[in-house]
């Protein structure tokens, strides 16, 4: 998915133009578009790769992907103003609207969809290696753990820990 593409779709889900050609061109219901401005760009990124996916899969309206909004919109308070400016002149328009809605959700590619052999897997995990173990300090044998499934599905008990913890977190964030 392109920088690009998430880019301009994160800047239409976040202006009161994009939202409204959305409602009013294209039939999105407010509770849908009401979602989409609170994703931030990874979330944005995550919602295209998965309707490629759907594409490639030949999936139809009977057929569901399941996907993670990752981040917020909150997390990136400046880019709107960056992206507007880059892209669009400093304003996202209707016209703007309408030119990302076709290049970029009317015309969703496969081009760069893969189906991955178990050795393309490998190396994809393998990118990680310079982030968690050199940058991050990650002992090799734990990151080495997140290779197989196990590691992930043993981290299911820690899930109630994590929402009191984040709970806890807003709560003092919101306290301000």
């Amino acid at each position: 998915v392109s920088d690009r593409a998430t880019d301009q779709l994160y800047a239409m889900f976040n202006s009161e133009d994009g939202l409204g050609y959305l409602a009013d061109r294209r039939g999105v219901p407010r509770q849908v578009l009401d979602t989409l401005r609170h994703f931030g760009l990874s979330s944005v990124c995550n919602v295209l790769a998965s309707i490629s996916t759907a594409k490639e899969l030949g999936f139809g309206p009977d057929d569901a992907i399941i996907t993670v909004a990752t981040d917020g919109a909150a997390m990136y308070p400046s880019e709107y103003s960056k992206i507007s400016a880059r892209d669009f002149g400093g304003g996202f328009t209707n016209l703007d609207a309408a030119q990302v809605w076709g290049e970029h959700l009317a015309n969703v590619t496969t081009a760069h969809t893969l189906e991955l052999t178990e050795r393309d897997r490998s190396r994809i995990f393998n990118l990680g290696y310079y982030t968690w173990v050199e940058q991050q300090g990650t002992p090799f044998e734990l990151f080495e753990g997140r290779r197989h499934q196990s590691f992930w599905t043993g981290l299911r008990h820690y899930l109630p820990v994590w929402d009191e913890m984040i709970a806890d977190f807003n709560a003092r964030v919101a306290a301000g």
